[in-house]
Parts: structure tokens; C-alpha cells; sequence
């Protein structure tokens, strides 16, 4: 049985109050780090830290997804294998990792397979109609049809059977169409205030090294655009060490977005996360951890919250908490 008690906070712990403490040492950064990774505009620590959080924490993680998780064979907020786990959302630590490059290229296989079918379905049907509706003079009917649907299948055959052949790569061999790396590629923990960046996760034998471990104060967080494929700004966020060069792209857990907005919610919320004087940001996805949290725990039996707040309320009121957030977040981040 998944030990369930509180986690406990080392002495180190992260507190807002030490996000304002004065920096005495110079910056190491060189010229080529400063460009691509301290880029940008450099977002404000809050103290005290405010419970804010990207909308997107509610929308992809509404009431009924997670009672369905909870439901699951042998769920528990501790499995066995999280301490290895190289990706953790937890009351303890944040953790990240990206796919291996043979997923990537799976996934990528699949979605071409999937719009080229789309595509060739319609153009097909688009051509059969002219042909029907509007023939040519100088073809017979029946031969303009036949150029049509062989032209049509020209390009159907081969997207259907990418997004068919990686359908049964997933059924069939699921090990090998998904997957993450060996190893982490960072780490926020809660319970030490410690920000790791490991040196190279996607190979078995380097996994899991520390390059740097540093506290979580001594980091800036910069809010960076780049132009999309259509020259649009997309913003995204970027966690660098004030004196050496070590950084923490945000961007593989919390996306690349066209509003701004979502990424300081998302800069709050971590701040919110990592501040152990105050409770976890009070989202859908950390409230089976609530009670595992002793900050969180104290502040949760002296407000009466429910325990289960999140996950047993119905829809209609769901999209309400919606729709009163994304008002809170355009009110705090654009007034």
C-alpha cells in the first residue's frame, strides 16, 4: 500500500520572501546564451505568490476525466515507480521529458496520414461532382469518371495506409509507438526549492546526470515570442539562472501559445507551486495531492475547502469555474 502521508519541506524550502533578496554575484552569461535564452521580457516574482493558473488547466482536465483516472486499476497519487518516473506532476516535484524520436516520428507519420486522407477524400468527392455536374465535351463521360477516381485513389492509398499502418502500430505494438526519454531533461521540487537540469536524458547511459542544481530563487523567468509559421507572435516561456548558464524551457510542459496571457498564468502558477508558505495553486490536476502537501493540507482544514471540490462537480457549474477564470485572467493580465 502507497505510503499517503504529507511530504516534508527541507530547510531550503522555497518561500516568496527569498524571491527578494538582492543578488550579489555578476552575470556569466555569454553573448549567445543571453540571445536565445534569456531573451525577452523578464516577468515580475510575486510576493505574496497569487493563485492564478492557465485556462488550459481547466479545459483539458475537466470533472469527468478525472474521475475516469481515478477509476483506473491500481490508481494511487504514489504509484511504485514515480521516484524514477522521468515525468512527475506532483505535490513534490514538477518533471519533465519529451518523446523519443521514434514516437515523434510515429505521431508525425500519423497526422500527415491523417490530413492527406482528408484532403484526398475531398478533392476526390469534388472531382467526381465536376465530372458529374459539369463533363466535358471532348471526354466521355464515363472515361472522365474513371480518370477521376483513378487520380483520386493515386493519392488516397498511400495517406490511408500511413494513418492505417500506424492505428495497428498502436493497437498492436503499443511499447513501441509511445514512450518518453530514459531520463528527465529538468526538475522543479517543491520540497527542496531545488531547480535540476540534467545533462543529457535521451540516452540510457547519461541519464539522470545533474549538469546543474540550483536554487530556485536564483532563477528569472523571461516571456519569449517567436513568429509562427503564419508571422504570428507565439509566446513562450524561459527559466534562466541570473549568474551561470542554466536554463529550463517551459515551453515542453506548458506549449507554445498565441496569447500572452496563458504564459504568465503560467509563470504564477509555478511560483504558486514552488512557494511553500502558501497552498498548491488549487487546479483540477493537483487536488488528489492536496492532502499530501502540509502547507496545503493546514490551509485546506482551516478554510473548509472540500476535498473534492474539483472532481465532483457537474458540468454546468464546470463551464461556469470556465468562463470566471478566463474573466479573472484578462482582468489581472490585461488591465
Amino acid at each position: 500500500m502507497a505510503d499517503l502521508m504529507p511530504i516534508g519541506y527541507s530547510t531550503d524550502a522555497y518561500t516568496a520572501e527569498q524571491g527578494q533578496r538582492p543578488r550579489q554575484a555578476e552575470s556569466e552569461h555569454s553573448r549567445r546564451f543571453r540571445m536565445s535564452a534569456a531573451s525577452g521580457q523578464h516577468l515580475p516574482r510575486r510576493h505574496p505568490t497569487v493563485d492564478l493558473f492557465p485556462i488550459r488547466e481547466l479545459q483539458e482536465m475537466k470533472p469527468a476525466k478525472l474521475r475516469k483516472i481515478e477509476q483506473m486499476p491500481g490508481h494511487t497519487p504514489r504509484p511504485a515507480d514515480r521516484p524514477e518516473h522521468p515525468l512527475r506532476w506532483d505535490e513534490e516535484c514538477l518533471r519533465y521529458t519529451s518523446q523519443t524520436k521514434r514516437s515523434f516520428i510515429i505521431g508525425v507519420v500519423r497526422a500527415l496520414g491523417v490530413v492527406g486522407t482528408i484532403i484526398s477524400l475531398l478533392v476526390f468527392f469534388a472531382s467526381l461532382l465536376l465530372s458529374l455536374l459539369s463533363p466535358s465535351p471532348n471526354i466521355p463521360l464515363r472515361e472522365e469518371l474513371g480518370l477521376a477516381i483513378e487520380a483520386g485513389l493515386f493519392f488516397l492509398i498511400p495517406f490511408s495506409t500511413m494513418w492505417g499502418g500506424v492505428n495497428l502500430i498502436y493497437r498492436f505494438f503499443p511499447s513501441l509507438a509511445s514512450g518518453y526519454q530514459p531520463g528527465p531533461m529538468w526538475e522543479l521540487n517543491r520540497r527542496t526549492g531545488m531547480v535540476t537540469v540534467f545533462a543529457n536524458p535521451a540516452k540510457k547511459e547519461t541519464a539522470w546526470q545533474v549538469a546543474h542544481q540550483l536554487p530556485f530563487h536564483e532563477f528569472d523567468c523571461y516571456l519569449q515570442s517567436t513568429p509562427s509559421h503564419q508571422g504570428l507572435p507565439q509566446f513562450n516561456l524561459s527559466l534562466v539562472h541570473y549568474r551561470e548558464e542554466a536554463h529550463v524551457a517551459l515551453v515542453g510542459m506548458f506549449g507554445a501559445t498565441s496569447s500572452h496571457v496563458e504564459q504568465r498564468a503560467a509563470w504564477d502558477m509555478v511560483q504558486r507551486y514552488m512557494d511553500t508558505s502558501q497552498p498548491l495553486p488549487d487546479t483540477p490536476l493537483w487536488e488528489e495531492f492536496r492532502p499530501l502537501d502540509p502547507t496545503t493540507l493546514a490551509h485546506d482544514q482551516r478554510t473548509g475547502r472540500p476535498a473534492r471540490y474539483w472532481r465532483d462537480m457537474d458540468d454546468e457549474t464546470f463551464q461556469q469555474k470556465v468562463h470566471e477564470h478566463q474573466d479573472k485572467l484578462n482582468a489581472f493580465y490585461r488591465s
